[in-house]
């Protein structure tokens, strides 16, 4: 199984040539997962921005702390809350729309 933001840091690591992301920011509408977190931490991205938080799963001080913890190489830059009630809405409508298929 491979989340969202793995296969955006796959795919931007393909577009630049470099699995280190230094200079890039990645999107997120629901708070990383302590998997996608360390991914991040890994990719060397500059900045993570997310909408809502994750009270099952979230990486960034709600269940796990991984994003947050000083890491002994990188640490990426949080932006946590953007636009968090529309990202609520918008992840609730996407999976009552599957569930319903």
């Amino acid at each position: 199984m491979l989340l969202a933001e793995i296969l955006c840091l796959k795919e931007g690591a393909k577009i630049l040539g470099n699995w280190r992301l230094c200079a890039t920011t990645l999107y997120c509408t629901l708070e990383p997962c302590s998997m996608c977190g360390g991914a991040a931490i890994l990719s060397r991205i500059k900045r993570l921005v997310y909408g809502a938080k994750d009270f099952r799963h979230g990486a960034d001080g709600t269940v796990f702390n991984v994003l947050n913890n000083p890491h002994p190489i990188h640490r990426v830059e949080v932006c946590a809350g953007v636009s968090a009630e529309e990202s609520r809405i918008l992840l609730q409508e996407f999976f009552q729309l599957r569930r319903q298929r």
